[in-house]
């Protein structure tokens, strides 16, 4: 499986995150920046240049402020609990998913 690593070191914003997030996974220029956006785009597909199978590795997140930290955590577990859904109800895994890495 490709993992694509994202250093947070230089973050200090939501949009710094949404927009590295979304340069990864070649999103086009009108994807939002939503929690549901990223799940629309990577677990149902056909939109991003990246296509499963993937993981997001975010690196070097000791130091991002508490709200980014909430707003990562939150895009990362709404991603797998769409992804454990949708293979529940269709039977088809998309293999994605965001692993937040917990270092300086």
């Amino acid at each position: 499986m490709r993992t694509i690593k994202l250093d947070a070191s230089g973050w200090s914003t939501m949009s710094d995150f949404t927009s590295a997030l979304k340069a990864a996974i070649g999103a086009p220029g009108w994807h939002g920046t939503t929690a549901a956006a990223f799940i629309d785009s990577m677990v149902a597909g056909g939109i991003n240049a990246l296509e499963p199978p993937y993981v997001i590795e975010i690196v070097n997140t000791a130091k991002l402020d508490p709200e980014v930290m909430k707003f990562v955590r939150d895009v990362s577990s709404s991603v797998d609990d769409t992804r454990v859904r949708r293979l529940a109800r269709t039977g088809e895994d998309v293999a994605v998913c965001i692993r937040i890495v917990e270092a300086s």
